[in-house]
């Protein structure tokens, strides 16, 4: 199958949060907030990893506010002004990633899976469209899986014909790269550009254009 790796090519396959893209929460919340302190409080009280992870998952934002504005009345304009602002949450371009992603891209396939909510990747596509730029994505909320659930990796090579094997997966959470090695793949955790695309020649994929 095309681009199934079975004539040793291998696959890349990037997460996009603190990968490609900058995922800074508690900066956007702290600027709703006041302050970090009491930015870093709200996280906790409401316990926002898990709040949000919910929304990778696939529940709707305004489901979402709506459920958490009933808990915590008091943080409710938190909530809302959050997703209102979505992309001060992901403010940019993590430094020297997309020149590795798009010089992939030129040369094969390039595909990608991270936990994201559908209604606000595609409000995030429109500031950075390079990220329309996957050959094949899965994305968390649709599927209605998180990683480091082992079953998001194996969708991804069933949708798309590839061999677990002939993929590397990028991400910087060492725990979600656990999961992929585990799945079949081979893994890379992010630190830096630098350190990836040393990481990536090593396998013989060339990252500059």
């Amino acid at each position: 199958m095309a681009g199934s790796g079975s004539n040793g090519a291998t696959i890349p396959v990037f997460d996009i949060g603190q990968v490609l893209l900058r995922w800074e929460p508690r900066a956007a919340l702290a600027r709703i907030t006041g302050s970090e302190a009491e930015a870093d409080a709200f996280m906790q009280e409401v316990d926002f990893a898990a709040w949000h992870g919910r929304q990778d998952a696939g529940r709707l934002v305004a489901a979402a506010v709506a459920e958490h504005s009933a808990r915590f009345p008091h943080h409710a304009a938190v909530f809302a002004a959050f997703y209102d602002r979505w992309l001060d949450a992901v403010p940019g371009e993590v430094p020297g990633t997309r020149a590795i992603f798009e010089a992939l891209r030129m040369r094969g396939p390039v595909y990608g899976i991270s936990n994201f909510s559908r209604e606000l990747f595609d409000r995030t596509v429109p500031a950075h469209p390079f990220l329309g730029g996957f050959t094949g994505l899965v994305l968390s909320a649709d599927v209605g899986i998180n990683k480091p659930d082992p079953r998001i990796y194996r969708i991804l090579c069933e949708r798309h014909g590839l061999e677990p094997q002939a993929c590397v997966f990028i991400d910087d959470s060492a725990k979600n790269v656990e999961a992929a090695r585990a799945a079949g793949m081979r893994g890379i955790v992010f630190t830096d550009a630098g350190a990836l695309s040393s990481a990536l020649a090593a396998m013989g994929l060339a990252t500059t254009a």
